[in-house]
């Protein structure tokens, strides 16, 4: 193997061992360590959404020229106590546990693994459609009621007729973005015979042959019976979904959100859940502060906590991207990743 100064921070969520196989695979030597949740000792204003300490990490860095790492922060601390650090591999399509304009000022570049999840968000996405078409959030919560009761599951052969529910192949699906994880929404929804319809200011419509790209995001919540969101969030695009977007969409359509939970006004989405404005929803996350508690009692509604991404082939896949680009970088080869 190669011996290279490179150490693999592992995490609750991604651990070494996965990132240790995939560089091991393409005879990289790494150092191993791993964080633990913990309370930060030293400044993080400049990063969120990590696992650790800053100044654990600082201490773990010192003398290493390529770090690896998923959640494990990275602020200019950390950053100070590396000076031979040169690169930092973050096995997240968006690396906001790293400061980022600190490490360019330092001359360290930072890579990341965009798209590792997308194939599993978009088999959730096609999950949830299906199960709120067919009405199973309610059902299940009906049969939940009647088992607690003591009651048979299905008291008639007819019982059904109270869950009528919509096929796929009747069905027009509107994706809000059309990046990585909608285009493979949209494969498989149009694989199941549903009809697909976009909105994404970004792309360039004629060059899109396998989804009608329409130009007003009202619009596309007017035309479609499930709207599924995929967007990527930034500091503009805060509540882009919300009251006037619900109200467009035909009474009793539903919507779906595995992307991020800023990019929807969720108490405009209660509200319109409660009136019947919408049907149903499917979260797979949701605001900390937001109608949550209202929301979860719901009886047309899916609340999962942020596991859309959660699969083993996600992990492996982001420390195969990851490995890559090491094994690139070492070679003085140009980063396809780097941010």
């Amino acid at each position: 193997m190669t011996k290279k100064r490179i150490l693999i921070i592992g995490d609750s969520y991604m651990s070494a061992d996965t990132f240790h196989t995939a560089f091991r695979a393409r005879g990289l030597d790494a150092d191993v360590e791993t964080v633990v949740p913990a309370s930060p000792t030293i400044d993080t204003s400049t990063i969120r959404e990590f696992e650790g300490d800053p100044a654990q990490v600082a201490r773990l860095v010192s003398g290493y020229e390529v770090v690896v790492l998923h959640a494990a922060p990275v602020t200019a601390a950390v950053l100070d106590a590396a000076p031979e650090l040169r690169l930092v591999g973050c096995a997240r399509g968006g690396p906001v546990n790293i400061d980022i304009s600190a490490a360019k000022s330092r001359g360290v570049s930072v890579t990341t693994t965009p798209g590792k999840n997308a194939d599993a968000v978009a088999d959730l996405t096609i999950g949830f459609l299906i199960s709120l078409l067919r009405n199973v959030p309610a059902s299940l919560r009906d049969v939940d009621d009647r088992i607690r009761a003591g009651r048979p599951l299905a008291e008639s052969t007819f019982e059904g007729a109270r869950w009528f529910g919509r096929e796929l192949s009747t069905t027009t699906l509107g994706l809000v973005g059309y990046g990585n994880v909608a285009r493979l929404v949209a494969a498989r929804a149009r694989a199941l015979g549903t009809r697909v319809i976009a909105y994404d200011p970004f792309v360039d419509a004629s060059t899109i042959a396998d989804a009608e790209i329409l130009g007003d995001l009202n619009e596309l919540f007017a035309k479609s019976d499930v709207v599924s969101v995929h967007a990527r969030a930034t500091a503009d695009n805060r509540g882009m979904v919300a009251a006037e977007q619900f109200r467009a969409m035909p009474r009793g359509s539903l919507f779906i959100n595995t992307a991020r939970e800023s990019l929807v006004d969720e108490h405009d989405l209660l509200a319109a859940l409660t009136s019947g404005q919408l049907g149903g929803a499917a979260l797979d996350v949701n605001e900390p502060d937001g109608p949550w508690r209202e929301l979860v009692a719901l009886p047309n509604l899916v609340l999962t906590p942020h596991l859309a991404g959660a699969t083993h082939e996600t992990l492996r896949r982001g420390a195969e991207m990851l490995a890559s680009e090491v094994e690139a970088f070492l070679a003085g080869d140009a980063l396809r990743w780097e941010r």
